[in-house]
């Protein structure tokens, strides 16, 4: 298969804060070192901040999230050969729109969705980059939220 053909999927991130500790995720389908921030594909004509609160609620089981502001940042990354074969992927990767975003509510009012999230953890800023293990995770997050912490 040829992927260089192939679109990036359009997608959305966000660095979800409460106080001085972060949200990282680990989907089901991750090893138990890899952990990402939550968020997911954009759907054809929805709107990103859009997107991103849906995924976050359809994930997180809540809404208590409240968007501060899209990062001028983006995140963009390709996906194994294997990967794009094995799950019929359409797209080579994806380009992700970053948002920071704080977490309105108690850290009990997070329902992991089990199909999709293994876990969830808040962990400090300095913490992040034992968790945000892929290629070049850790410098796009943590230049993302310069400023805001």
């Amino acid at each position: 298969m040829n992927t260089e053909k192939l679109p990036l999927r359009k997608n959305v991130l966000g660095i979800v804060f409460k106080g001085d500790e972060f949200l990282i995720v680990q989907k089901q389908y991750y090893k138990d070192n890899e952990w990402s921030v939550p968020g997911g594909g954009v759907e054809k004509s929805e709107k990103s901040e859009k997107a991103l609160l849906r995924e976050m609620k359809e994930e997180l089981g809540t809404d208590k999230f409240k968007i501060i502001k899209k990062s001028n940042i983006t995140y963009e990354w390709m996906w194994p050969m294997e990967n794009i074969e094995r799950r019929k992927y359409k797209w080579k990767g994806q380009h992700a729109e970053i948002y920071i975003v704080e977490f309105m509510g108690n850290k009990k009012d997070i329902k992991k969705q089990k199909d999709e999230i293994r876990k969830v953890k808040w962990v400090k800023k300095e913490e992040l980059k034992q968790y945000l293990i892929f290629q070049n995770q850790y410098k796009t997050i943590t230049k993302a939220i310069k400023g805001i912490k």
